[in-house]
């Protein structure tokens, strides 16, 4: 008996993120929201919420470059990357997402195509991200088809990029921090006053 071969379109394997890959991305977000310019007042400490990858991993897993699902989209923060070809660390997946700062003007300017990547990156009340990678096969992709992608996508909570509003409010780093801090403040940022090195939940 003969049997065709079908080309499945959207094919795919789960790439699990590292505990390294995760501290990665958590220190790269909290490095950036340390730094931002003018400085922030308010900016909390970020850390990572297994919930929100396990969210991002069931929607990578259908391999559609887009935002969604549509529901969780009204509370949730999303980022997407993808890539054809190698990447050194997950780092690079991200770069572009912080390279909007170049085209975002405090408080809520936008000389370029999108500065809403990065402004999520950096909106001071988003303290949780949860993050997942996924190799997909026959992507569709700015209007065409990619043989081979790597497709990350970050959740983020509490949601930020309200419209007409600043990601942070500035002033002395840490001064404006919300009570239940109680004026812990670590590397300019308001952080829970039970730390020390990582901040990391698996």
């Amino acid at each position: 008996m003969l049997t065709e071969a079908i080309s499945v379109p959207h094919s795919r394997s789960k790439r699990a993120i590292s505990s390294r890959e995760i501290n990665a991305l958590l220190d790269y977000h909290n490095r950036v929201r340390s730094q931002v310019f003018p400085p922030a007042a308010n900016m909390e400490y970020m850390l990572w919420d297994e919930g929100l990858a396990k969210s991002a991993d069931s929607w990578a897993s259908r391999c559609v470059w887009d935002h969604g699902p549509p529901q969780a989209m009204k509370y949730l923060g999303q980022n997407l990357s993808i890539t054809t070809g190698r990447y050194k660390s997950i780092t690079d997946l991200i770069r572009s997402w912080y390279d909007e700062r170049h085209r975002f003007s405090y408080p809520n300017r936008c000389s370029g195509s999108v500065c809403s990547h990065y402004t999520q990156m950096v909106w001071a009340s988003t303290k949780r991200l949860g993050c997942a990678l996924r190799k997909c096969v026959n992507m569709f992709v700015f209007g065409s088809t990619w043989s081979e992608a790597m497709l990350l996508v970050c959740n983020y909570s509490t949601k930020g990029n309200w419209v007409g509003e600043a990601p942070y409010s500035t002033g002395k780093p840490c001064s404006a921090c919300p009570s239940s801090y109680g004026g812990s403040c670590w590397r300019n940022q308001c952080s829970p006053s039970t730390k020390r090195k990582r901040l990391t939940r698996y």
